[in-house]
């Protein structure tokens, strides 16, 4: 006799809704494992934006050997050459200028300065011309200089916008997947790699110090390295009023946030000096007491707060230095160099 399936029982329940209930749990099953491997996502991109240092920290950078894309021959005793790497969690290929010595690598590669300009009008930013006396000088003397074009400037113009570096983790998030490349590097020093950063380039070298374990040294120069909320009361950085797209950042961050003055809690996770214990890198600071770009007092709260924690530093004040530091570059050459030869 032909059963009546409709009629068989599960228990007290039919077939047919012990089968809807299956279904139900299976797809409230596939719904939670969708939304948490897309809170997963969210998180893991969350790293690579948040102004929070602490959330910052937790971003991994996994990168890739870095490419040459042509090769501009050699001047003044260095080879120069143009570069290319990845930034993975952007989705962006981004370019760079790297000098290197004439001499063959030594055992275990060229250490490596990676040289972080300050702001630039990003359609005016020259990659072969902009620091370059810097790189050739520190090339001169065995190491590799790369100096990368962040995002949307220079060669790396169509690559992402350029954000600025006060009020956006974007920048950051370029030299330190330029870090993970260097150390991915045939003939570079993975274990030798440290930072110099002028103006806007010293905040981003400071930030990246307490976010990696990798820096060895970080040199300075006229940096806005205080914390954000005595910056927000005494500097206004040329790059969040030239560049109309960091303007736009900023406002909006601000929207978002509040400022420094209404959410000190905030913007005090947001500031690299508060996570100075956190790096592992030799700091060096130079300024110009005559600097009318960037207050000199923001080196001076640096010193002291690395002097309160009593971490290895050392703090350059120079009497007629002005913004650009020019007339003090052989001081500072032969003084950051032995910090970088150690």
């Amino acid at each position: 006799m032909k059963k009546n399936w409709r009629a068989v029982k599960f228990g007290r329940l039919s077939l047919k809704t012990a089968l809807y209930i299956v279904f139900a749990v299976a797809a409230l099953v596939v719904i939670y494992l969708f939304s948490d491997a897309t809170a997963d996502r969210d998180s893991a991109s969350q790293a690579y934006t948040s102004l929070d240092l602490r959330v910052a920290a937790t971003a991994s950078y996994t990168g890739s050997p870095i490419k040459i894309t042509s090769q501009l021959g050699p001047d003044h005793n260095v080879r120069r050459t143009v570069v290319n790497f990845a930034v993975p969690a952007s989705g962006l290929s981004e370019y760079g200028l790297m000098t290197t010595p004439t001499m063959p690598a030594p055992a275990g590669g060229y250490p490596v300065i990676i040289l972080l300009h300050g702001f630039i009008q990003p359609n005016a930013y020259s990659t072969k011309k902009a620091y370059l006396p810097d790189m050739e000088f520190y090339s001169q003397h065995g190491f590799a200089v790369i100096k990368p074009d962040l995002r949307g400037q220079g060669l790396s113009i169509h690559q992402g916008k350029p954000e600025g570096a006060y009020y956006s983790m974007a920048y950051n998030t370029d030299i330190l997947s330029l870090l993970a490349s260097v150390e991915k590097t045939p003939g570079l020093n993975s274990n030798n790699i440290s930072f110099w950063g002028h103006s806007m380039g010293a905040y981003l070298a400071l930030r990246a110090a307490v976010l990696s374990p990798d820096i060895k040294n970080v040199i300075l120069l006229s940096g806005p390295v205080a914390g954000i909320k005595d910056m927000y009361n005494s500097y206004t950085p040329r790059s969040d009023v030239a560049n109309p797209v960091a303007f736009s950042v900023r406002k909006s961050v601000l929207r978002e946030h509040g400022t420094p003055l209404n959410n000190p809690n905030f913007w005090y996770s947001a500031s690299p000096i508060n996570f100075l214990s956190n790096t592992h890198a030799f700091i060096q600071i130079h300024v110009g007491a005559k600097d009318r770009v960037v207050p000199p007092k923001l080196s001076a709260d640096l010193n002291l707060a690395l002097n309160q924690l009593n971490l290895p530093h050392s703090y350059f004040v120079y009497p007629t230095g002005k913004h650009g530091l020019l007339a003090q570059r052989s001081q500072i050459y032969a003084r950051s160099l032995q910090a970088l030869q150690k």
